[in-house]
This record gives C-alpha cells, structure tokens and sequence, in this order.
C-alpha cells in the first residue's frame, strides 16, 4: 500500500526553499513515521529559474535517499488549446527529471498521458479525481501497452468524520477498480490544532486494505504552514504531529506507548482519551453542519465560506449556500439527523439524532477534553511536546463547550426568550476569547481576531435585540483573515 503525503509552498521565491536542511528534516522525519511517497503540490519543475530546477532535482534525490518516491501535481487546463500548449512541458519535465516516479493530474486528458508514455513509460500516472456530491465517478483513459493508470480520489470530502468513506468514492472504487484508487485524505477540521483522531485514522486504513485499494495521499494538517523553516514550527507543528504521521504510516498510538516512543507519550498515556475527546469534538461539529463536505465549513471559526455562522443562520441552514444538503450524518452513520429549525417544530423522533443529543454528546466530550488539556498545561515532567499536545485539546474542549452554549442561545431566541439567548451568547464569546488566549500563548498567526470580531459584532447586535442572517453583503459578520 502507497503511504503518500503532500507538501505545498514550494515557492521559488521564498528564502527557506534553498535550506537544504528543511527539506532533510522534513523527509528524515516522514520516511521514520513510515510514508514511501511525497506528493509536491505546487512544485513548478519546468517554467522555473535554473537555480530553482536545480534545487527541485536535489529535493528529489533526496528523497529517494530516504527510500520516499517523489510525485508532481500538474493543474490541467480546461481548454483543449491550453492542453496542447502544456503538452511538450509535461514531456520535457518527465524527461529531465529522472528522479520522479510519477506525475498527479489534476483531470483527465488522454493527451498528457500519452505524452507521459513516450517521454517515461515507467512513470506512474494518476488523476486526481475532484468527485463530489451529484458528480459521477472518473472515466477510464488509457496507457499504450495497457499500462496501469491509478485515480487519486477523495475519501471523505474536506474534513475527517469517520472512518467509512463516502459513497462518491466506493463508486470510485466500483468503476475503476480498487487496485487504481489512491485515497486521499484532505483534512481541514482541525487547523491549527493537531488531530487525536488515531481510531478513525486506523479504521480508514483497515477499510482501504480490506478493499484492497492502490493506497493513500493525506495533505497536512496546516497545509498553508507545512513545511516551514523556524524550529518553532519544527517544534510546535512537525513534532508535535509526528504521532499523527505515524499513525497514518502504520503504527498505532497504543503500539507507540508500548514501545515507550516517544518517551512523553508514553509516560502521559492516561491523557491520551481526554484528548482524543477533543478531535471527536471536531469530527461531530463538522459531520453535523458541514453538508456538502467542503471546507468552507469550518467548526474551528464557526464560519462558512469566511463568514460567521449566526444564530439565525443555524436556525435556518436551508437557506444557507453550501448548507443545501443535509444528509450526510445519515450516509455516515445510517441515523436521521434533526437540524435546529425541524427540532423546534416537531422535536427529535425516537430513531434521529437532534440538537440535545448532540448537546449531551458535545458537553460530555468536552469535560473530557478540557480536563485532560489541564492536566497537560501543569504538567512539570519537561516535555516539549505535551504542552502543545496539550493546548490544543484543552480549546478543542472549550471549542465544544462555546458550541454547547450557541446551540441552547439559538433554541432560546427561537423560543421567543432573546433574554437567554444573551446570556448564552454572552458566555460563548467568553470561551472563544479564551481559545484564543490559549492558541495564541504558543503559536504564531492565526485567524482568532477576524472570528472575534464578527462574534462580537453578533453579540452586540443580539443586545439591541437584532438577530440577523449572513448576507453576501454583511461586512458586519465577515470572518476576516487578519492574523492575531
């Protein structure tokens, strides 16, 4: 099975490109966590300077040092004009680069691959199918001499829920062939946070190798940050997910304490189910509301498509674009889900899951994920890594509780008591200044003040007794990108 992941920002302007040093890290580090392959997202091989071509064929040598094979992203345009003129440049790149092992296309065009072919038969070709909701699987193209061509597809949307898969991709799987489906996993429900999603993770590959599927491609965590050259994010992003990574190349969170590396997980293995609270917290938030899978949903902001989900919103996500569906807790789970609005005129039947489950399940999780986060913060055992760790369950705990208490406001002013719902959203915008305290105390960057500010902008609006929905045109509740 391919264990592949992708690293982005390979940008030949950027000084930390040239640091050979970052790279050695980067590919050190994956190859000990077990992956074999490294997709490169936005690597430009051939329209580059000399010295950023240089540098890309020492990257790639590199890594087939660490025994990693190298692949390449090509964006393929939608014009047929633009798929000639690209044509010669994929074969030249190809040709030149000796050291790739395969090449990603972003869609399928039976011009590149029979380029791919004359240049480098033995070179892998997989494309990258962007199958969503109401789209069929991929079509079949062809290799001279009945080659194998593989399908990079989505396992489940932009966020990680659960370990069952969509069933866009099982059609995949079903019209291509499991032995040509590489999974790929983009994850955007939990930046900035690392993810304690170790059982959902081994669920998902335990269900790829029954299937018997090419393999897998995960993105990481923070893909606007990974790789970075300063020994903080070394220390605060790269170390602190290497458990994650390693879960991914094959070795389980218990495997690890048994072994005793790393020696801090190992010695505060009591915590690891409090944390593993925190992400499950994610999982809930982003299955509940995310409906059409994409990461303009994002539970980390309370935002879609960067702007703030207000309490009117939630109470009426039909009329909310990206909210246009909302059946995928039933695809996941095989349970009926109950939204807000359907919750206040006919309650929750006995055989659905509606907003007070989803409060216990929420407030439950979240003393969990808060109290092992504590335990964490005072920890005195000299760990670098487990104060990260350690932060970021304690606000995805918090994060669940500011949920708890939007969910009670959004039922209360639905209820006719905007008294409550204040109060409530009083002590929600209380929990998220402090995630972003928390977040902030050991990290650069971030998006905390954009949140706040349009969080503040609802609570204050909501005193005054105006309760409004998201517009296009609502600058008042735009969830900006300023960094903290």
């Amino acid at each position: 099975m391919i264990r592949a992941f992708w690293t982005h920002n390979t940008d030949r302007n950027e000084k930390w490109f040239y640091d050979k040093s970052v790279w050695q890290k980067m590919l050190r580090a994956m190859a000990g966590c077990g992956f074999d392959s490294v997709i490169f997202a936005d690597a430009r091989p051939v329209d580059g300077p000399p010295d950023y071509r240089q540098m890309l064929h020492w990257i790639f040598s590199a890594a087939l040092d660490y025994e990693i094979a190298p692949y390449v992203l090509i964006d393929v345009p939608g014009e047929v004009g633009q798929v000639d003129r690209l044509t010669p440049s994929v074969r030249e790149m190809v040709e030149s680069y000796s050291e790739l092992r395969g090449v990603l296309l972003s869609a399928e065009s039976q011009a590149l691959a029979d380029a791919i072919d004359a240049a480098r038969p033995d070179a892998a070709i997989y494309i990258r199918s962007q199958t969503r909701r109401g789209e069929t699987a991929p079509r079949v193209i062809t290799r001279r001499g009945g080659r194998r061509i593989g399908y990079c597809v989505k396992y489940t949307g932009d966020h990680l829920v659960d370990a069952n898969p969509d069933p866009q991709f099982a059609a995949s799987v079903e019209q291509v062939g499991a032995e040509n489906v590489l999974a790929e996993f983009c994850i955007s429900n939990f930046e900035p946070w690392t993810s304690f999603s170790y059982d959902t993770v081994e669920g998902a590959l335990a269900n790829l190798a029954e299937l018997g599927c090419d393999g897998f491609s995960v993105h990481p965590l923070c893909a606007a940050e990974w790789p970075h050259t300063s020994d903080t994010f070394f220390k605060y992003q790269w170390q602190r997910d290497l458990v994650w990574y390693s879960v991914w190349g094959g070795t389980g969170a218990d495997e690890l304490v048994r072994r005793g590396q790393p020696k801090w997980l190992a010695r505060n293995a009591r915590l690891m189910p409090g944390f593993e609270a925190g992400s499950r917290i994610l999982e809930l938030l982003s299955l509940y509301f995310a409906a059409d899978r994409s990461a303009a949903w994002r539970p980390q902001t309370c935002s879609m498509a960067d702007r703030l989900l207000t309490l009117e919103d939630m109470l009426h996500l039909e009329n909310v674009p990206g909210f246009d569906a909302l059946d995928w807790w039933t695809q996941i789970t095989g349970d009926r889900v109950v939204h807000l609005a359907e919750y206040i005129a006919y309650g929750t039947p006995a055989d659905a899951y509606g907003p007070e489950e989803l409060i216990e399940e929420l407030t439950d999780l979240s003393e969990q994920a808060v109290a092992a986060g504590e335990k964490g913060m005072r920890s005195a055992s000299g760990e670098k890594e487990l104060p990260s760790f350690a932060r970021d369950a304690f606000c995805m705990g918090r994060l669940g509780e500011f949920y708890v208490e939007r969910l009670r406001a959004a039922l209360s002013h639905a209820r006719g008591d905007d008294s409550e719902a204040v109060e409530r959203l009083t002590r929600a915008l209380g929990l998220y200044r402090e995630i972003a305290e928390v977040d902030c105390s050991h990290r650069e960057g971030g998006n905390w003040a954009g949140v706040l500010k349009a969080l503040e902008a609802e609570h204050a609006d909501a005193a005054r007794g105006v309760f409004a929905r998201n517009r296009p045109d609502a600058v008042r509740y735009q969830v900006s990108n300023n960094p903290v």
